[in-house]
């Protein structure tokens, strides 16, 4: 078995717990009166940790069907690039169909977190090491972790607290 595959399945592990968690926050949030940006944001995080795990789980049959790491590295860079462009389009136009808007500090936020991606893609298209691989799983990982916080920003700001029972 390829050595780095406790890695892979560690990171498949945590995204989909990260899934699970956005899922129980909706649900909490439904009895709290969710606002469209927490329904954004928390679908935001199941599809980043959905996609994060095909990815990180995909290497190690692919490294067993091809027998080459690089080849298999640079596979998953350059659809770690088109996933996150086509990502962000598509989070763009459910944006704007909602009529959400998001402040300028998470926005840039979200920014950086995409660049670095998309950098890290690129070196392991070119330098096509296991380890750049790793990398770009870590900070793919950080995507639906990030959406999250802001999450839980969102709650903080609306000072909202469950119903009394």
């Amino acid at each position: 078995m390829l050595p780095e595959a406790p890695f892979l399945f560690s990171i498949a592990g945590l995204s989909v717990s990260l899934a699970g968690l956005a899922g129980l926050v909706a649900a909490l949030r439904r009895s709290w009166g969710a606002q469209n940006l927490d329904y954004f944001r928390l679908r935001e995080i199941v599809e980043f940790s959905f996609a994060n795990v095909i990815l990180a789980i995909s290497v190690i049959p692919l490294i067993g069907f091809t027998g080459d790491v690089a080849t298999v590295v640079r596979g998953v860079g350059l659809v770690a690039i088109v996933y996150v462009l086509s990502a962000g389009a598509f989070l763009t136009r459910r944006q704007r169909r909602a009529g959400l808007s998001f402040s300028r500090s998470n926005l840039a936020v979200v920014v950086t977190a995409n660049t670095a991606c998309l950098a890290t893609a690129v070196a392991a298209i070119f330098v096509a090491s296991i380890s750049t691989l790793q990398m770009l799983l870590i900070l793919l990982l950080a995507r639906p972790m990030i959406a999250f916080l802001f999450v839980l920003a969102a709650f903080d700001d609306r000072d909202e607290s469950p119903p009394d029972r």
